[in-house]
């Protein structure tokens, strides 16, 4: 089973259109085009709500792009943060 790496962009933004209920717009491989809301993901597929709130399931690799509907990220838009701890040499040693 491969690892889902929540410290991915990708998986954060969308993470953040589930918390907000955003409405997106997701295009297929296909070329299909649904809107609703994202339920859930995990690491092969995404749940989106459609307007009759049905869940329609989607692998991944179906995937063309999944965008916010009247553009922008919402609040939750994304945020790439790196954080860096620095331990002094004296601090190694505590303890």
């Amino acid at each position: 089973m491969t690892e889902f790496h929540t410290g991915l962009p990708s998986i954060r933004q969308l993470q953040g259109f589930i918390k907000e209920a955003r409405q997106v717009e997701v295009k297929l491989m296909t070329n299909e085009v649904f809107t609703g809301t994202v339920r859930w993901q995990d690491q092969d597929c995404v749940c989106l709500l459609n307007e009759n709130d049905q869940p329609i399931i989607i692998w991944r690799h179906a995937l063309v792009y999944i965008k916010p509907q009247n553009g922008g990220g919402g609040s939750r838009a994304l945020q790439v943060q790196e954080e860096h701890s620095v331990a002094s040499f004296d601090n190694l040693f505590e303890g």
